[in-house]
């Protein structure tokens, strides 16, 4: 049995399903891209499981932010030949090859398109796996490359000191940096428009001058970037393509 809350937290709604089991023993809350779920006991009446979600509030709306900042529900991918993926704003086209050579699927790019090699006679759910996979470390590669040098650019016109940078691989957030001054880059960054990557990369350096978003802050991201908030909405619009 599923019942549907909501109520207000600090001037936003928190709206939430709760769901009965009689397996849990806790309440468990999870946040994602179709919103906020709840599983509770089943001999938990629903004021202590609103409490509780309450009581969670801040993070709670952390949660939703960041998957608000990557743009949407991502899209559904079948890892067949024929659709469309982007690099560094360029849409390619994938295309699966049989090859009895191909032990590990390794991503080749030629032209417009993304060749796939694997195994003749590959099971279905097998080879999408394996060409998922592949993908992601194509790109990975890809963004480990292209990722510092726009870095040291963004990190020369602010006046700081190059930041070093780290590809991760993480499903709710463009970018981030820590009191270090690291820079934490999410690899699906690298399918966007350079303009956009720039962006992110931007937002994260002025980060190494204010670890918050001051007025400073924004004033020096507006003084390398003038047209910033240009850029965020185009990624607001486009992020969700890159989330798979």
């Amino acid at each position: 049995m599923t019942a549907t809350h909501e109520f207000n937290f600090g001037g936003e709604f928190i709206r939430f399903a709760i769901e009965r089991t009689s397996r849990r023993k806790t309440v468990a809350i999870s946040v994602g891209f179709d919103g906020v779920r709840v599983l509770a006991p089943s001999d938990l009446d629903d004021a202590r499981v609103i409490e509780i979600v309450r009581k969670k509030g801040p993070w709670v709306l952390r949660k939703q932010a960041g998957y608000r900042e990557l743009g949407g529900v991502p899209i559904d991918r079948e890892f067949v030949s024929g659709e469309t993926y982007h690099y560094l704003g360029r849409p390619y086209r994938l295309r699966i090859v049989p090859d009895a050579d191909a032990v590990i699927s390794r991503i080749v790019a030629r032209g417009s398109m993304l060749i796939a090699p694997v195994l003749p006679d590959m099971q279905a759910l097998i080879q999408r796996s394996a060409v998922r996979s592949a993908l992601r470390h194509w790109y990975r590669d890809k963004a480990k490359k292209h990722f510092p040098e726009r870095a040291r650019i963004m990190a020369e016109t602010l006046g700081v000191r190059r930041p070093p940078i780290h590809v991760v691989d993480q499903s709710k957030r463009w970018g981030s940096c820590d009191a270090r001054g690291h820079i934490r880059l999410n690899w699906r960054l690298v399918m966007a428009p350079v303009s956009l990557i720039d962006y992110v990369i931007a937002h994260e350096t002025c980060h190494i001058l204010e670890h918050n978003h001051s007025r400073r802050f924004w004033r020096a991201l507006e003084t390398i970037m003038p047209d910033y908030e240009g850029r965020l909405r185009k990624l607001d619009r486009l992020g969700h393509k890159f989330i798979w």
